[in-house]
């Protein structure tokens, strides 16, 4: 399949991403977390006001994801994050039709390029700790987990998380 990661710099593409986030939250998490839960941390962190925001102040870089052409997820991270020395991997998300068409390749192979490039020793992330599929993709890539945290994200809500962290070579 041809994949290709496309930035997102428009309303539009905005737009687009979090329409994708809907899709693929609801299928990856509302069995897992409920569909209320779902819906409150989609607005809070995926809805077009919270990606403006992160892409403004956060340093959030999103890209969506396109196999044949076809938007079928997106992946956003955040070099330097919190003032860390580091690339934080926020968000990689495929549809199932993204599966195995080599897309998480091409997503990750860009995140270690995006750290390299900037000379950040490392890519953290954070896992919700029932997910244990992207659990085994990102053990996969390379990450550990090295520690565990749990966050409370307003309305009732926590996130239940394993913080996994891979070390990048130099570019």
């Amino acid at each position: 399949m041809d994949i290709e990661l496309k930035p997102v710099k428009t309303p539009e593409e905005i737009e687009l991403l979090c329409r994708l986030a809907k899709e693929a939250w609801e299928q990856a998490y509302n069995e897992l977390l409920g569909p209320e839960q779902v819906e409150y941390m989609v607005e809070k962190f995926l809805s077009p006001p919270a990606v403006r925001e992160q892409m403004a102040n956060e340093n959030y870089m999103y890209y969506i994801i396109y196999g044949e052409k076809e938007p079928g997820g997106f992946i956003g991270f955040a070099p330097n994050y919190q003032g860390k020395n580091e690339l934080f991997l926020s968000k990689l998300y495929l549809l199932p039709n993204m599966k195995g068409t080599g897309a998480a390749r091409a997503a990750f192979r860009l995140a270690e390029n995006e750290a390299r490039s900037r000379r950040l020793p490392a890519i953290r992330l954070t896992v919700n700790k029932g997910n244990t599929h992207a659990m085994e993709v990102y053990g996969h890539w390379g990450f550990e987990t090295v520690e565990s945290v749990v966050t409370d994200i307003g309305g009732g809500y926590v996130m239940d998380d394993h913080i996994m962290v891979k070390r990048v070579g130099e570019a």
